[in-house]
């Protein structure tokens, strides 16, 4: 006989493996006998009627990874979210708390989301990252403002357009140089 002090997941209702004092989005289920068990599938649970707004700030927990999509992730455990594939950078696992910014809410009130911040915000760090390298690379990038999006965010994890802000600040604060092929720390005496 099951313990009534603990409620059961079984592996059917499982989207995920279950790690010991992760907090994970879950929702109650009665079955046919009226026992009540977990289940983390909760996509068809969650609502897409919200009052959120662009760059509002939220946090959620992520329910699901598709790794060609994205985490989808529950927003105060009630609202459906995307988090797309290039905003991740680094490793995720569902049930993990996530604090992002609304990047866009669609016509049909789906919310698509953002670990950066605003362009003019996160122009301070994109231009850090890409000093550092410089500096861990001997002064010197195989890219420039001409290099694809695709190797941009490769190698510093941002969009061509926020490289090309961030190295043209730098270039404005003569930090760099900027060739066709590469981009140079300037040598400071």
């Amino acid at each position: 006989m099951p313990n009534k002090n603990h409620i059961f997941m079984p592996f059917s209702e499982r989207t995920y493996r279950v790690i010991l004092d992760m907090i994970y989005p879950v929702a109650f289920k009665v079955d046919s006998n009226g026992e009540i068990y977990l289940t983390s599938k909760i996509r068809d649970l969650l609502t897409t009627d919200h009052d959120f707004h662009e760059n509002d700030e939220v946090s959620g927990r992520i329910y699901s990874i598709n790794k060609s999509i994205g985490a989808f992730v529950a927003i105060d455990n009630k609202y459906d979210s995307l988090l797309r594939i290039d905003e991740l950078k680094g490793v995720f696992v569902e049930g993990e708390l996530v604090h992002a910014r609304v990047k866009e809410v669609k016509d049909d009130g789906k919310i698509e989301l953002s670990l950066r911040q605003r362009a003019y915000l996160e122009i301070d760090n994109d231009s850090d990252k890409i000093l550092d390298y410089l500096y861990e690379n001997g002064g010197l990038a195989y890219l420039s403002d001409k290099s694809s999006p695709s190797k941009i965010n490769k190698i510093f994890g941002m969009s061509k357009s926020s490289f090309k802000r961030a190295i043209g600040r730098l270039y404005k604060n003569n930090d760099i140089k900027i060739f066709d092929n590469r981009i140079e720390l300037v040598k400071r005496i």
